[in-house]
């Protein structure tokens, strides 16, 4: 009960900031923006005489999957710039002095603040590719081959960032933390794209790169997996593959092992802040 109640004060206090007020106003113009696009790309397409039939569902999935990737990039962003200061900025602070002088053990703290902080982006990514995902499908009829998948493996994506950035902030400054967990998260997209390039070239060597950087961190792994979910699948997109497809998707193993890694960050946070003197 005190986890909850400390994930419930947690939670409240996220929506709260100006990091996350911004990203929602953002967000908002965002869809807006996706909404009229989408609305005049595929009245586009079905007026158009020049693009050959065929190839129009795979453009409007490449339209999707342009939306749910910008939705992962900002979902994650905000599990990073959230969660960065949630032990070493508190500890700075000294806001946490108040909370760890109480008979509270210290992995209550880590664990109710993780809730708090999981439960907002978490739900800011499900409802933000969820309205990408309906948009598309209410204007054009399509909605991916497995949208429930998808949105399972964007929340995994956010939750790895967040746990990640919960671990850094239990060993480094806020700042160092943010900058670090987003620079680890630009390779593994860089080795993601490496992986892809891989497959079409049939490069081997690239495509163990890429999958060691996933088993590093699974971010990258999850939106692919999400876009491959997404992804028009007949035979025009092998032959003309969108800048967004997934050619070479991750096992579906990978959320199983996402998970893993987020209680094994969350684990390492806890016994790291337990050592600490506050």
């Amino acid at each position: 009960m005190r986890t909850l109640a400390l994930a419930r004060f947690t939670f409240h206090e996220a929506i709260r900031k100006k990091i996350v007020v911004a990203a929602v106003s953002l967000t908002l113009i965002f869809l807006a923006l996706f909404a009229l696009g989408t609305h005049f790309a595929v009245r586009e397409l079905e007026t158009s005489t020049i693009i050959i039939p065929s190839v129009k569902p795979i453009l409007v999935s490449q339209l999707l999957l342009t939306g749910v990737w910008i939705t992962s990039l900002a979902s994650g962003l905000l599990a990073i710039f959230a969660a960065s200061g949630t032990i070493s900025g508190e500890v700075e602070n000294a806001t946490l002095h108040a909370i760890a002088a109480k008979p509270l053990p210290r992995w209550e703290i880590v664990v109710g603040k993780w809730l708090g902080l999981a439960t907002m982006v978490t739900s800011y990514t499900i409802v933000v590719a969820g309205i990408v995902i309906a948009t598309v499908w209410m204007r054009a009829g399509y909605a991916g081959t497995s949208p429930h998948l998808a949105l399972l493996a964007l929340s995994m994506q956010t939750l790895v960032l967040l746990s990640l950035t919960v671990l850094g902030s239990a060993w480094f400054p806020s700042l160092a933390t943010s900058i670090g967990v987003f620079m680890l998260h630009a390779i593994a997209m860089a080795a993601g794209i490496q992986e892809q390039l891989g497959f079409v070239l049939k490069n081997q060597t690239m495509q163990d790169a890429g999958l060691y950087v996933s088993l590093v961190i699974p971010s990258d792994a999850m939106q692919k997996l999400a876009a491959a979910a997404l992804q028009n699948t007949t035979g025009a997109t092998l032959t003309m593959p969108g800048p967004f497809s997934v050619l070479a998707p991750p096992s579906p193993w990978m959320v199983a092992y996402a998970a893993l890694y987020i209680v094994l960050c969350m684990l390492i946070a806890v016994a790291r802040f337990d050592a600490q003197d506050l």
